[in-house]
């Protein structure tokens, strides 16, 4: 499960963050998931309570958001939001797609004290 990995890199980083600026610890962090990312919200959470575990951040609420995917077909050129149950262009039921957004996972905020 890459989340776990991916989790306690946003964890450190969060942490790296707070340090270099002076704060003590975060009440919140929210997190911006990318549907065409291939991390599982869920799972994140999950890992989120692993990772923090023991550490100043175990009592800091993790946010997290999903950002639809959209994608470009490469046959007739229609951008469109996808549907991640069926991977099809809605004009022309092409296949070959270029996803254009939702393919990150972000730190959007962390309310610092």
């Amino acid at each position: 499960m890459h989340e776990m990995g991916l989790t306690d890199a946003v964890l450190k980083m969060v942490d790296g963050i707070l340090e270099k600026n002076g704060c003590r610890g975060a009440s919140r962090i929210t997190l911006e998931i990318g549907d065409l990312s291939g991390v599982v919200p869920r799972f994140v959470r999950d890992c989120w309570e692993a990772v923090a575990d023991g550490t100043k951040y175990e009592a800091t609420e993790l946010v997290l958001e999903t950002v639809p995917g959209t994608a470009r077909c490469l046959d007739c050129g229609r951008e469109f939001t996808v549907n991640l149950d069926d991977l099809v262009c809605p004009d022309c039921l092409g296949r070959k797609l270029k996803p254009l957004t939702g393919t990150d996972m972000t730190v959007k905020e962390i309310e610092a004290y």
